[in-house]
């Protein structure tokens, strides 16, 4: 979103633990400024992360479990798709992530981050 980077650098440097929603970053400068600030705080026992709660789906786990053990083979080819409808309601209000200017990446970076992520 368009105020991840500001409100988490900013929570970093007050000392806070952050935990940020995708996409972390507009811009490949936010993104750096982001990890510098985590960096910086880390070396001061304040914590940041990601917000990646798919890995935490006891079926996806599992899966992810079969493949690090080999138990499916060699991968060669992931197909993944991610159903969502809560959008197509026309009363639905026009949030940041349904207006590219503040959007960034779209939704490769706001849904497709799960996909990358999960794979």
């Amino acid at each position: 979103g368009d105020s991840h980077a500001e409100i988490a650098i900013a929570a970093l440097a007050a000392g806070k633990h952050v935990l940020c929603e995708k996409p972390l970053a507009n811009t490949v400068a936010e993104a750096e400024a982001m990890a510098a600030a985590a960096k910086e705080a880390a070396a001061r026992g304040v914590r940041s992360m990601v917000a990646f709660n798919y890995r935490r789906v006891p079926a996806v786990a599992l899966a992810r479990r079969f493949v690090e053990e080999g138990r499916l083979g060699e991968i060669r080819h992931v197909r993944a798709q991610y159903l969502q409808d809560w959008i197509v309601d026309p009363e639905f209000p026009l949030v940041w992530r349904l207006q590219k200017d503040k959007a960034g990446s779209g939704a490769l970076g706001d849904i497709g981050a799960h996909i990358i992520d999960t794979a």
